[in-house]
């Protein structure tokens, strides 16, 4: 009978989803869930290495005369953990984590630097917190604002704050300059300008 509840137990641990795996993680001694505030997070797990946020508003017609208009903060907070583990990211909707997963491998934070950013591949879709473990602080950073606005239904828009940044990093007049796009967080263009100084 016991060895049939075993393998129950190993049986739901291997078919649940990745996700619902990852929906909790442990910070020291105590366990961070879904659900749990931004409050409990920053208790439990202290101040983030990195933090990003952009704002979504949903507009829905109520009747003619009147609109319903809803603002929702969304936050990622990223934990260097070191280079033998994996970054920890959380994503919070209004001040509640709402997901929890796992970046690339972290740096030594004495280490992190512009060392590391020659050997490594920065690529479409990494992280800031990635691109910061991997070449430390950029020589510029260019930040702009733009909103999207999309028609969810007959009733509903939604309009998504998207946070655009141009990171510069100059390794010296041997080599060129690596300027990453981001959006919202997320590589989304990596090219080279002209040698640096």
């Amino acid at each position: 009978m016991k060895t049939l509840s075993i393998v129950k137990a190993l049986l739901l641990v291997v078919l649940l989803p990745p996700t619902l795996m990852a929906a909790e993680y442990r910070c020291a001694d105590t366990i961070i869930s879904v659900g749990d505030t931004s409050g409990e997070l920053l208790m439990k797990c202290g101040e983030p290495d990195w933090k990003q946020s952009h704002a979504e508003e949903i507009i829905e017609t109520l009747d003619k005369d009147s609109k319903r208009r809803t603002i929702i903060s969304v936050d990622e907070w990223t934990y260097n953990l070191g280079p033998d583990r994996f970054m920890r990211i959380f994503k919070l909707r209004d001040g509640k984590v709402v997901d929890v997963r796992s970046g690339g491998y972290g740096s030594a934070k004495e280490q992190a630097g512009r060392s590391q950013c020659g050997d490594q591949i920065i690529s479409v879709g990494d992280s800031a917190a990635d691109v910061m473990a991997k070449c430390g602080k950029p020589a510029w950073q260019d930040k702009r604002e733009e909103v999207i606005r999309g028609q969810l239904d007959d009733n509903t828009v939604r309009k998504v704050s998207v946070t655009v940044e141009d990171w510069t990093y100059n390794f010296g007049p041997n080599q060129f300059l690596r300027i990453f796009t981001f959006r919202n967080g997320k590589v989304t263009d990596v090219r080279t300008g002209g040698y640096g100084n």
